[in-house]
């Protein structure tokens, strides 16, 4: 169910229906190579929030790309917000589902960039007392369909940011705004300008490997792999959410946690 879609009487009966649950889909603003739109993380991970919750039921939260997405700034389109805004932001979306009736928070990342940002704002939300729990579907550990879904494109290398893991991905979901036409190689191989440093990490790192904001060669990408590609995450996301929603713990432990904190033995 689409948060947006909904008459007013119709999303207090889903708040009841779904259990008040609500998946939050969290994007960004950014280049994808010469091929793909600004908005790809957003559709993507907005229409794979469709499809999950069209098998485990729940509230999806409207179109939201308010992530960390710092080191795109040197590319045209980019939408780069002040950062403690987008942690301001996040959680105030968050207050404002809470205070729908949603106590169950999901969230559901389609940007890599947001990855450590995301999990620093769950643990600060430990610093104020708060009536709902936030969760964060992940995926890491699916190593065996992560395989599979390099097979499955053929021969191609898995790819990175437009690479043909995310191209195929949206020749599946909006195959209308796929530029196959104008697919660049040049970014696909990385500049390796801090390679010397190893495994020390940087903040200008992928701006030293990637300058043109692309990892990856998308050529060999097809609707088909996409296709199958998406049943996989699909597949592995409904089984987390249905882990969620059958959860009676994470906000039991959060109260004892915050009870505990206003008065530490």
């Amino acid at each position: 169910m689409l948060w947006e879609e909904l008459t007013s009487e119709n999303f207090a009966k889903a708040v009841q229906e779904t259990g008040g649950v609500c998946v939050l889909p969290i994007g960004v603003i950014e280049k994808h190579g010469q091929h793909l739109p600004l908005g790809t993380d957003m559709y993507a991970v907005r229409n794979l929030a469709e499809r999950i919750t069209a098998i485990e039921p729940a509230l999806v939260f409207p179109y939201y790309f308010f992530g960390q997405i710092n080191e795109a700034g040197h590319v045209p389109g980019t939408i780069v917000m002040n950062k403690d805004l987008v942690l301001k932001m996040l959680e105030d979306m968050c207050d404002e589902i809470s205070r729908n009736g949603l106590k169950k928070i999901v969230i559901l990342d389609g940007h890599g960039g947001n990855k450590f940002m995301l999990r620093y704002f769950m643990q600060t939300l430990l610093y104020k007392k708060k009536d709902y729990a936030v969760y964060l579907l992940t995926g890491e550990d699916d190593a065996r369909d992560r395989y599979n879904m390099a097979e499955l494109l053929k021969g191609g290398a898995f790819g990175g940011h437009a690479g043909n893991y995310e191209t195929s991905i949206m020749l599946a979901l909006v195959e209308e705004l796929v530029k196959m036409d104008r697919v660049d190689e040049a970014g696909s191989d990385s500049y390796g300008r801090l390679d010397h440093l190893g495994d020390v990490y940087t903040a200008i790192g992928w701006y030293a490997k990637h300058p043109t904001h692309q990892a990856g060669d998308p050529g060999k990408a097809s609707k088909e792999a996409g296709e199958a590609i998406i049943e996989i995450i699909v597949k592995i996301f409904a089984k987390q959410l249905k882990l969620v929603k059958e959860d009676t713990s994470a906000l039991q432990l959060q109260n004892e946690f915050y009870e505990k904190c206003t008065a530490p033995k």
